[in-house]
């Protein structure tokens, strides 16, 4: 399966997007990684959700709903959030927005391995975003 959007969208021309559908999603944090990855030059906590609503899925077809993805929030630079996302529990409501690198395109790293999950990338300025316990991180 192709990793590209539908169609183009605005965000497709930051240097960071890899050109993928742009999906807004809602569920429950099913696993929280403690140790962030070093990953271009920047931390980047990770998490797991497994989503109950698809908000948005510009560019894409797939039905989402059930879908685990993994999700790699940068921060600790200016491209980033300024610091980690605080308390990530499993169990507890999240919503984020980002690029859906569907399984067949996303490639395995340390913790998203075995069997390698689709990935919500960019979850922050200026194209993504994370809502977690009433705070918006972008």
């Amino acid at each position: 399966m192709s990793n590209l959007a539908t169609q183009v969208l605005p965000h497709h021309s930051d240097p960071h997007s890899v050109g993928a559908p742009l999906a807004c999603v809602q569920g429950t944090i099913s696993k929280v990684f403690l140790s962030p990855e070093f990953h271009h030059a920047a931390d980047h906590q990770q998490f797991v959700i497994k989503i109950d609503t698809v908000v948005k899925f510009d560019g894409g077809t797939q039905n989402l709903v059930g879908t685990e993805v993994f999700v790699a929030v940068r921060y600790g630079d200016s491209e980033g959030l300024a610091q980690e996302i605080p308390g990530l529990q499993v169990g507890q409501p999240i919503e984020a927005q980002g690029e859906y690198i569907a399984q067949a395109s996303a490639y395995p790293t340390a913790d998203n391995n075995n069997p390698v999950l689709p990935v919500l990338h960019f979850t922050h300025h200026p194209v993504g975003f994370v809502l977690y316990q009433g705070h918006t991180y972008s």
